[in-house]
This record gives C-alpha cells, structure tokens and sequence, in this order.
C-alpha cells in the first residue's frame, strides 16, 4: 500500500483502491491532497492489470470538499494573493489537470460514497461511473460555490446538468441547494444503495469491492475500456468547454479577492456555511 497519510494507494484483485483518510475534517482536502489524489489516479490509469479503480473514504463524509480552514492560506502575503502567478498555479492549472485524469480515466471509476459530498469533491464525483452509496438518507450532494463566491468548478457546470437533469441543477449551482441521496437516486445517478445497513464505513468499502469485483470477474477487459471510450466521446465535448470555461471565471474571482472576503466572513460567522 502507497500511503501519503491522508491519501492512500493500494491494488487488490485487479482493482485499484484510493482512499481518502482524513475522517477528523470531514475528508475536506487541501491543494497537496487534491493534487495528491489527481496523482493517484494517474497512476492507478497506467496500472497493467486492472479493470477498475474504486475512490472511497473512511469516516462519516465522502468528502467535505476543499479545507478552507487550512492556515497555509493566511500565511500568504496580499500581494501574492492578488496575483495571477499564484491563482493560475494553485488554482487554474490544478483543477484543469485534476479534472482531466477524472474524465480520461480508462478504467471503470466507481465511487464509494460513505456520506455526504460538497464543492470540487462533486464535480469529480461526477465524473466517475459508477456510484454506491451506503444510504441515501444520510448522503447529499452541495455545490456551495455561490455561497462562497465561486464559480462551478470541475466541470459541475456541465455534468450536474448531465447527471440530474437542468431543474435540480439550477437548484444545485443558482442556489448552493443540497441535492438529496433520494432525489439523486430518483434521476440514476446512484446505481445502488445499501440502505444504511452497514454499521462501519469498513464494512461498506468492502461491500462494494467485491460487488465491483463480481460484475467484471467475467467480462472481457478490452470491451469494457473501448466502450467506455466510446461513451466518454459522447460526453467529451461538453466536459473540456466547461472545463475550461470554470476556471477562466474562477480566476477572475480569486483575482477580485471575493472567495477570500467570503471564507473570512464565514469564518467570524458573518455568513452562513451551506454544509
């Protein structure tokens, strides 16, 4: 097993297995741990033996989205945060990148969402084909940008549209409205829910690799990755224009310093937080 501590990397039974660890803040990622899982799934892309790679958490959240409460932020002189190097550093070139290694993954990407799912988590989520969840009375989906001054970002702005139909997005990216498990089961997004009868995170994991792991057991592997190029075609156009579209704009706010003022006056409680 690779580990990063918070990021973890194994392979079993032909199934890569990424692990988001760090269950004491809600599997919130910084920019490391977001570039370390964009990293991890590259790797688990070129692996020769295969079939599919399954993204799970430990914990009660599948992911809280970016960790604004990290300090590293506030270490940052005015004059770097204001500045295009850093943003299109930190900010544009990243979610470009780590969109990408979503969306041109050649194996089957499942997710394993144990809990709830907010902010750039999302829009990955999004991307994978495949998704289990442990009960989808305690699991949402929150697009919170609005409510943070953002904009969509990794490429929502097409794939919530795609996933949940144009009137639960619109609820998702106008209004920063947490979509229900229930209402993302009733448009397919879910492929299966276990009904919350798993005591542990643990045992839910567990669950769905060997599901994963009996649905392709027999299948012949080069016909699963050409059709999945094929599918992925189909929908390529809409991801890469979104794409980059989000982060055009996404740069203009970081650069009129409208996310910083809202995490500060999140922070002293000025503002709302939608989670």
């Amino acid at each position: 097993m690779s580990e990063s501590a918070d990021v973890l990397y194994e392979v079993r039974d032909r199934t890569a297995i990424i692990t988001l660890n760090i269950p004491k803040r809600l599997n919130a990622l910084n920019g490391e741990q977001y570039l370390q899982l964009g990293k991890f799934v590259e790797r688990a892309n070129e692996e020769e033996d295969t079939v599919a790679t399954i993204i799970q958490s430990t914990g009660r959240f599948f992911s809280a989205g970016a960790n604004f409460a990290d300090k590293k932020l506030q270490e940052i002189d005015a004059e770097t945060l204001f500045s295009h190097e850093y943003w299109l550093e930190r900010f544009v070139a990243r979610n470009v990148w780590l969109t990408n290694v979503f969306n041109n993954h050649k194996k089957i990407l499942v997710a394993a969402v144990n809990g709830p799912c907010i902010g750039l988590s999302t829009g990955l989520l999004l991307l994978c084909d495949l998704v289990y969840v442990n009960d989808i009375n305690k699991f949402y989906l929150l697009a919170p940008f609005a409510n943070l001054g953002l904009v969509a970002e990794g490429a929502s702005s097409a794939t919530l549209f795609m996933r949940l139909g144009w009137s639960k997005a619109s609820e998702a990216l106008l209004l920063a409205k947490p979509i229900s498990g229930q209402d993302c089961y009733n448009v397919g997004l879910i492929n299966k829910h276990y009904e919350g009868k798993f005591k542990t995170t643990e045992e839910f994991n567990q669950q769905v690799f060997k599901d994963i792991y009996d649905a392709f057991e027999n299948l012949h592997e080069d016909s699963i990755f050409q059709n999945k190029q094929l599918l992925k075609q189909q929908r390529d156009v809409y991801i890469n224009n979104a794409n980059s579209n989000e982060v055009q704009r996404g740069l203009g706010k970081w650069l009129e310093g409208v996310p910083q003022t809202r995490f500060a006056q999140l922070a002293m409680k000025e503002v709302k937080h939608k989670l």
